[in-house]
């Protein structure tokens, strides 16, 4: 080969080797990143389950309509306290026994108890919230669960177990329904502190009323055992998750692969503000292309989620 094709050769060769490593280089930029330890292995995608049910401290279940009767009771809140100070009101009445909110939303949740849930999710919303935008749902929820504890406990004072007993397995079965059936993490994480607050009125329950019973309260201490060790599984998989700086890489490692749908929304959620927080424009372009394919799911709830994070603007961010 003569010198000036040799010279040639080396030119083209040089174009190549340039063209892929600026290819490879853009390449590089325009991915979400690698995730952390935070999110490896396969344990951390597993769904995340009680290792006991508390159906022994529930009314026995028949028939269905249980899900739209919690829907009642949450609109029937919502009428009847339409502002914070109206809800705090409730949340935080000294004689929850007298109050007539609190005694009809009792009514409603024991009637719900004693019937199953039909549906796979019971939602609350007619659409996913926003990301991080003011929801007020689970905080909500959160005041029907704290009101019918504090009747319970009233019902203790005021001499009447069999009352409080009833008031507490209603409360039962709504945190075990809002923890089964919930779709959002934070409607989830209502139910787990649901649960939490009727174990503890059994615990008193079973401990100092007429109707003590050691066999009743070991069981109810074996399951508030269980339930701590679901509830520090939980809170330690929204520490990775739900916070104010998530690591992109994770967010997306758990939209692929959490066998969770709850936490496949939470993360989405999480890339639709990681999409303006990073200061990479290769990341956010690639954030973008992950949101707008997770669009065309085939999941509608996912599909409504990545449309509310690619809808976010500078204007939600600053508001959070």
């Amino acid at each position: 080969m003569s010198g000036y094709k040799v010279g040639i050769a080396i030119v083209v060769l040089l174009v190549i080797i340039g063209g892929l490593a600026v290819w490879l280089k853009e390449s590089q930029s325009n991915r979400i990143g690698p995730p952390t330890e935070a999110t490896a292995g396969y344990r951390f995608m597993r769904p995340i389950e009680l290792a006991r049910t508390p159906m022994a401290f529930m009314p026995l279940e028949a028939g269905h309509g249980a899900g739209q009767i919690y829907l009642a009771a949450y609109r029937y809140l919502l009428k009847e306290a339409p502002d914070h100070h109206a809800m705090n009101q409730i949340d935080d009445d000294a004689y929850p026994n007298k109050n007539p909110v609190i005694l009809h939303l009792a009514k409603m949740l024991e009637k719900a108890a004693g019937l199953k849930v039909s549906r796979q999710f019971i939602l609350f919303d007619k659409r996913i919230p926003m990301p991080n935008i003011k929801h007020t749902t689970a905080k909500n929820l959160e005041v029907i669960s704290t009101a019918l504890s504090d009747l319970g406990e009233a019902y203790l004072v005021t001499k009447h177990p069999n009352h409080a007993k009833v008031v507490f397995g209603a409360i039962m079965s709504f945190g075990y329904r809002l923890w089964l059936h919930g779709l959002l993490v934070n409607i989830r994480s209502t139910g787990l502190g649901a649960m939490s607050s009727a174990t503890a009125g059994l615990k008193q329950l079973y401990s100092t009323s007429a109707l003590k019973n050691h066999t009743s309260k070991h069981e109810v201490d074996a399951f508030q055992r269980d339930l701590r060790t679901t509830t520090h599984r939980w809170l330690s998989k929204m520490g990775v998750i739900v916070v104010i700086d998530p690591n992109p890489g994770d967010m997306a490692n758990v939209v692929r692969h959490d066998q969770d749908i709850s936490w496949k929304l939470a993360a989405i959620n999480e890339l639709g503000i990681d999409r303006w927080a990073t200061t990479s424009a290769g990341q956010r372009k690639a954030i973008i292309k992950l949101l707008t394919r997770l669009e065309h799911n085939t999941n509608p709830y996912i599909q409504q989620a990545a449309h509310n994070a690619l809808s976010l603007t500078t204007v939600d961010i600053n508001e959070m």
